[in-house]
C-alpha cells in the first residue's frame, strides 16, 4: 500500500463516504474486509494528500462500525450510534484505511445515482464509493484541481486520470491569465505532465527527430547517472529505447565578441527611402536594424514594412492605394461582426464565447499604462474591435488569450485602429502556430531549445534533466508572447524589431532564451535547486533582464554555432537555417546520435500523435 509521507498535507476532504473494494468476480465487499464473508462498514472521510507534486487519495473510517445485516448489494445503516472511543481500535482502524495514489487511479465513474461512483485502479482493483453528505459531481469538480481528467468518449459519466496537475507550472502560466473559459492553452499543455505518458512523449519526440539526447527527458533520469535505458510500458506502444544523458562533446570553437549598435536613424532611414517612396538596400536597412533597433520617431513608418503591411518595393502612389484599400477592408470586417444580432449570437455559441473572452481580456491587458488606463477609454474599444476583426479575419484561428499581449504595443504606437489591425495581421502571421489548438509549434520550438541548449550549455541542461526540469516548461510564457511580460514596452519594442529582421537567423529568439538562461545558471544551479526554485527563480527575472545583454549573447552564441555548423547535429542546423553539413565529422555526429535513437516506425508514428494528440489533452 503506497502511502504518503508524513510530511504530506491535506488539501481536500470530504465527509460522510462509504467505500467498497469490488473483489475478482465483480461483487463487492467492504473496505477491510475479505471477500466472501459479511462485511462490516462504516462511513469515513475521504482526504486528498499532497506532497511535491504527488497525491494520495486516503479514505479514514470513523470508529462507529455498521453491519450490513440485509442484501449485500444494498447498503443500510443499523447502528448509528457513535460509541467511546476504545484505544484498541486504532489499530483496526488503521488496517482500514485505504490509500490510492493518484498515479495509480485509471478512471473515475459516476453511477446513475449521482451521490454514487467507481474508482478504477491500474492494476483492474475498483472501489465503489458512495458520497452520502454530497453530490460526486462536487468530488469531480474539486479533484479537477488536482488531477488531470479526460472525459471519456463512449460515457459522459466516465472521466480518465491522465497524471497529476502540477501546481507550479499552473501557478507560473496563471499568471498569463491563460486559464480562462477559451484560455486553454496551457491547460491542453499541462496535460503532457503526467509521469509516464509524459515521458512517453518527450521520448516520442526525441526517437522522431534522432537528433536529441535526453534533455527533455530528464526527470526520468537518477542524478549522476551518465545513461538510462528507458522501457516505455503504455500499452505496447513502444519498444525499449536508450537514452544518453550527456551531449557529445563538439569541441567547439569560443563565442566572439559582440556589440550593439545605434538605433535606425531618421538620416539612415532617408537614404534607404528613395524620392519615389520605394525603400533600397534592404539587407543593409535590416543589418541596422538587427544592430540597434529603430528610433522611436521612425517605428510608426518603419513597423509597417518589417510587418508586411506595406511590401518595400510600392511607391507613394501604390502604397497609398494599397493602404486606402486595407482601410476599406478593415471596416468591412467591423462591419460584419457588428451586424450580428442578438438572435444571431444567440444560435452562434462559438462567436459568442470568443465574443466573451475578447471582452474579459480587453479588460485586463496593459491597464497599468496611460494609454489603457482608466474607465470608458476609447483606446480600449480600439483593442476590442482590432480583436474581434481579427476574429473575423481569421476565424480557423479566432481567439486566443495572449493575443491581446501582442496586439498591444503595436496599438499604442499606430494609434488608430485600420494600421495597427493590419501590422497585428504581419505579427500574427509569423506567430499563429503559438496559438494554435495542436500546440506542435510550441512543442517544437521547446524541443529545439532543449537541443541547442544541450549543445551550448550541457551542464545546465543536465542539472535541469536531473532536477524535473529538461522539459524546459518554464519557457512556455517567454515563447508564448515573445518575452512581453518579461520586460518594459520600449525593451519590448526593441527585442521585437531584431526578431522581425529575421537575422541572423531562423529562431533567434530561441538562442535569446537560452542567452537568459545561461546568465541566470548559477542562480538555476544554487543550493540543488529543483522545479519550484526554478520557476520562483524563472519568474522574478520580469523586468530584470538586460535587453542588450541578451541580444549580444545571443548573437555571440549564433556565430560561435555558425562557426562550427560542421560539427553539429542535424536538428541544431536545421533549427538555425545553416548548411547541414555531409563531411565525414558530420556524418559520424549524426551517427553517435543515432545510436541513442531509435528511427520510429509507422505504427510508432501514429502512437507518437496518440501521445500528444489534444483530444487526448
Amino acid at each position: 500500500m503506497d502511502k504518503a509521507p508524513d510530511e504530506a498535507k491535506e488539501v481536500y476532504n470530504h465527509h460522510g463516504v462509504i467505500i467498497r473494494r469490488l473483489d475478482r468476480y465483480g461483487e463487492r465487499e467492504a473496505a477491510g474486509s475479505s471477500a466472501n464473508f459479511i462485511s462490516f462498514i462504516s462511513s469515513g472521510t475521504m482526504h486528498i494528500l499532497e506532497h511535491n507534486n504527488d497525491r494520495w487519495i486516503l479514505w479514514v473510517p470513523e470508529e462507529k462500525s455498521l453491519r450490513v445485516e440485509s442484501d449485500p448489494t444494498e447498503w443500510e445503516v443499523v447502528n448509528t450510534e457513535k460509541p467511546k472511543h476504545n484505544p484498541g481500535n486504532d489499530e483496526k482502524l488503521e488496517a482500514k484505511k485505504i490509500w490510492i495514489n493518484l498515479n495509480d487511479l485509471k478512471s473515475l465513474q459516476l453511477r446513475r445515482n449521482s451521490n454514487k461512483m467507481f474508482f478504477d485502479l491500474k492494476d483492474n482493483t475498483t472501489f465503489d464509493v458512495d458520497f452520502q453528505n454530497g453530490d460526486a459531481y462536487n468530488f469531480i469538480s474539486s479533484f479537477k484541481s488536482y488531477a488531470i481528467l479526460e472525459k471519456s468518449r463512449r460515457s459522459r459519466q466516465k472521466y480518465y486520470v491522465k497524471g497529476s496537475v502540477n501546481r507550479e507550472l499552473s501557478k507560473s502560466f496563471a499568471e498569463l491569465d491563460l486559464f480562462g473559459e477559451q484560455g486553454n492553452l496551457v491547460a491542453r499543455f499541462m496535460k503532457d505532465l503526467h509521469d509516464r505518458p509524459f515521458e512517453t512523449t518527450l521520448t516520442a519526440f526525441s526517437k522522431l527527430t534522432g537528433a536529441v539526447a535526453s534533455g527533455l527527458t530528464g526527470s526520468a533520469r537518477p542524478e549522476g547517472a551518465s545513461n538510462i535505458n528507458h522501457g516505455l510500458s503504455h500499452g505496447d506502444e513502444y519498444e525499449v529505447i536508450a537514452t544518453t544523458s550527456q551531449q557529445p562533446s563538439l569541441g567547439m570553437s569560443p563565442r566572439p565578441e559582440v556589440m550593439r549598435g545605434p538605433p535606425l536613424s531618421v538620416e539612415e532611414w532617408m537614404r534607404h527611402a528613395n524620392d519615389d517612396g520605394t525603400i533600397s538596400r534592404i539587407e543593409s536597412l535590416l543589418q541596422t536594424i538587427f544592430r540597434g533597433g529603430i528610433d522611436h520617431a521612425l517605428r510608426y513608418d518603419v513597423w509597417k514594412y518589417l510587418l508586411n503591411y506595406l511590401p518595400f518595393r510600392l511607391n507613394h502612389t501604390e502604397a497609398a492605394e494599397l493602404r486606402r484599400m486595407k482601410i476599406k477592408e478593415y471596416q468591412t470586417l467591423c462591419q460584419q461582426w457588428q451586424s450580428f444580432t442578438p438572435g444571431q449570437e444567440e444560435r452562434f455559441s462559438l462567436f459568442r464565447d470568443r465574443k466573451s473572452l475578447i471582452s474579459k481580456d480587453v479588460n485586463r491587458t496593459d491597464r497599468t499604462f496611460e494609454y489603457f488606463a482608466g474607465d470608458r477609454n476609447p483606446h480600449l474599444d480600439s483593442l476590442n474591435n482590432i480583436l474581434m476583426s481579427y476574429m473575423m479575419y481569421n476565424f480557423d484561428l479566432g481567439y486566443v488569450q495572449g493575443m491581446s499581449d501582442l496586439l498591444s504595443p503595436i496599438l499604442m504606437l499606430m494609434d488608430n485602429e485600420p494600421d495597427a489591425f493590419w501590422c497585428f495581421v504581419g505579427f500574427m502571421d509569423r506567430t499563429m502556430g503559438n496559438f494554435m489548438m495542436e500546440q506542435t509549434s510550441m512543442k517544437e520550438q521547446l524541443l529545439q531549445l532543449a537541443c541547442l541548449l544541450q549543445i551550448l550549455d550541457p551542464e545546465l541542461a543536465n542539472y535541469l534533466n536531473a532536477h524535473e526540469s529538461g522539459n524546459l516548461f518554464f519557457c512556455f510564457r517567454w515563447l508564448l508572447v515573445l518575452f512581453k511580460r518579461e520586460f518594459s514596452n520600449e525593451d519590448i519594442m526593441i527585442i521585437w524589431e531584431v526578431f522581425w529582421t529575421g537575422l541572423p537567423c531562423p529562431n533567434f529568439h530561441l538562442l535569446f532564451c537560452i542567452a537568459i538562461l545561461e546568465t541566470e545558471r548559477e542562480q538555476i544551479m544554487a543550493n540543488d535547486n529543483g522545479l519550484s526554485d526554478i520557476l520562483a527563480h524563472v519568474n522574478s527575472l520580469s523586468m530584470n533582464i538586460d535587453r542588450d545583454a541578451m541580444l549580444c549573447k545571443a548573437e555571440a552564441m549564433y556565430l560561435q554555432l555558425q562557426a562550427n555548423a560542421e560539427k553539429l547535429p542535424k536538428m541544431a542546423c536545421l533549427t538555425l537555417g545553416l548548411a547541414v553539413s555531409v563531411d565525414a565529422s558530420a556524418a559520424e555526429q549524426e551517427e553517435r546520435f543515432k545510436d541513442t535513437h531509435v528511427t520510429p516506425s509507422d505504427d510508432e508514428d501514429d502512437a507518437f500523435e496518440k501521445a500528444i494528440s489534444y483530444s487526448f489533452l
